[in-house]
């Protein structure tokens, strides 16, 4: 009984974080528009259709956590606050800021995305499914930003360095910790 209870545990945790990862992308997306009206204008069809992808995956998410007795993170104001400082940030940087930021974040996500599918699959596959489909779209939004800025350049490996320190650190900050237990519990578990 206790192992059913741990798992469900973890996927409660899976679905907290899940969410307030999309919450703040939702932030950064919707800071970025703001400020590419003026910087970046032709980044703006691709930004609007990327902010309706997160919306609805955080939508995904939330929907998934009252069968599941999961409730979204408390920290969620940290999400907000993170990802408009982000996206501000990036997207004063033009299309390259931009790119590099989507590029970063995607490459973090996606390594707690395929970590959790693993876990997932032995687990819970409805939310396995979910995070499998939701994937696609971040694959989608990472394949974009790659090809449309030069990852090899000094600047784009230290602004990717830096958003992708910022993104682990907001995670682990708004989750108190969590993020690593939750990366420990899901390699124990495999």
């Amino acid at each position: 009984m206790s192992q059913l209870l741990n798992k469900q545990r973890l996927i409660r945790r899976i679905l907290r974080v899940n969410h307030a990862g999309e919450h703040g992308a939702i932030a950064i997306y919707t800071t970025q528009i703001a400020i590419c009206q003026r910087v970046a204008p032709d980044l703006l069809g691709w930004l609007n259709e990327t902010l309706t992808h997160e919306r609805h995956h955080r939508e995904k998410f939330l929907n998934a956590m009252p069968s599941r007795q999961a409730k979204p993170c408390r920290a969620l104001i940290v999400w907000s606050f993170g990802g408009k400082l982000l996206g501000a940030l990036t997207s004063l940087l033009g299309r390259t800021g931009v790119m590099i930021c989507t590029s970063a974040v995607e490459r973090t996500v996606h390594r707690h995305l395929h970590e959790q599918i693993a876990f997932l699959d032995r687990s819970d596959a409805e939310l396995a499914e979910t995070v499998r489909e939701i994937l696609k779209d971040e694959d989608a939004h990472l394949a974009y930003a790659d090809e449309h800025h030069n990852r090899h350049t000094l600047l784009a490996r230290l602004l990717s360095w830096i958003v992708a320190l910022a993104t682990e650190t907001l995670i682990f900050i708004s989750t108190r910790g969590d993020s690593l237990r939750l990366k420990s519990a899901l390699a124990a578990s495999a």
